[in-house]
C-alpha cells in the first residue's frame, strides 16, 4: 500500500509555464541577452542555472549569477501568480491525506517560490513538507539526494511510497531510492521520455491518480 506520495511541483501539481517563461524572457530583456534556444515549454523542469546556461550559452559564472538575480525578481514577484493548478489538485491531496497518507512536494524549483505557489494555491494544509534542491546548505546537486532525504527524515520506506513526475530526473529519483514512479504524461515531458523508465502508473491527468493509488 503506498502511505506517502512526493509530487514534482512543474508540469505535475500546476501549470507554471505561462509564468516561468515570461520571467526569462524578461530577463533576457532587461539584461540584454539573446536566447541561443526556444523558451518554450521544453525548458521546464531542470534547475535555475542549468536552464540559463542552456538558453543563453553563457558559462562565465558572474554573468549567470546576475541573470538569476533578475530572473528571481521578476519571477518571484509576477511569473508566481500565472501557476494555475491542474483540475482535481486539492481533491487529490484530500483524498491522499483522508486516507491515512501523506503528501509532499519535491522540486528543482527554488524552495521560496516553490512556498508561495503553494500556499497561494491552498496547497499546504494538505503537505507534510514541501522538498526543494536549496532546502539543504550547501543545495542539493540532484533531485534524488533530496527525495532521499525526504525519506530518511520522515522514515518512510521506500517501497510505500511512489514518486509523481513528468520528467526523466523524476524517475531517476525514484529509481535510486526505491521509490515506485507514476509518469504524469500531460505535464511538460514527452511521453517517450518514460519510455525506458517502466513507470508504475501512467497518468493521462491529474485526478487519475487516486484511482491509481486504489490499484497499488
Amino acid at each position: 500500500m503506498i502511505r506517502a506520495v512526493m509530487f514534482d511541483l512543474d508540469g505535475t501539481l500546476v501549470h507554471s509555464a505561462p509564468g516561468v517563461l515570461a520571467s526569462f524572457r524578461e530577463t533576457f530583456a532587461t539584461e540584454g541577452v539573446a536566447a541561443i534556444t526556444a523558451i518554450d515549454e521544453k525548458v521546464i523542469g531542470p534547475p535555475l542555472m542549468t536552464t540559463l546556461t542552456r538558453l543563453t550559452g553563457i558559462v562565465d559564472s558572474a554573468r549567470l549569477d546576475q541573470l538569476a538575480r533578475t530572473f528571481k525578481a521578476t519571477y518571484d514577484t509576477d511569473g508566481v501568480l500565472l501557476a494555475d493548478p491542474y483540475p482535481g489538485m486539492i481533491d487529490v491531496f484530500r483524498q491522499i491525506v483522508d486516507g491515512g497518507g501523506q503528501a509532499f512536494v519535491v522540486t528543482n524549483k527554488r524552495l521560496g517560490s516553490a512556498r508561495i505557489i503553494a500556499e497561494r494555491l491552498g496547497m499546504m494544509p494538505f503537505l507534510a513538507g514541501v522538498y526543494a534542491l536549496d532546502s539543504y546548505s550547501p543545495p542539493a546537486a540532484k533531485k534524488r539526494i533530496v527525495l532521499a532525504n525526504l525519506l530518511t527524515e520522515h522514515r518512510i520506506v521506500p517501497q510505500s511510497a511512489l514518486m509523481v513526475g513528468d520528467s526523466v530526473e523524476d524517475a531517476d529519483a525514484a529509481a535510486a531510492n526505491g521509490v515506485r514512479f507514476a509518469a504524469a504524461i500531460y505535464g511538460y515531458g514527452s511521453p517517450l521520455t518514460f519510455a525506458a523508465a517502466a513507470p508504475t502508473v501512467v497518468l493521462q491527468r491529474l485526478a487519475d491518480l487516486p484511482a491509481a493509488l486504489a490499484g497499488l
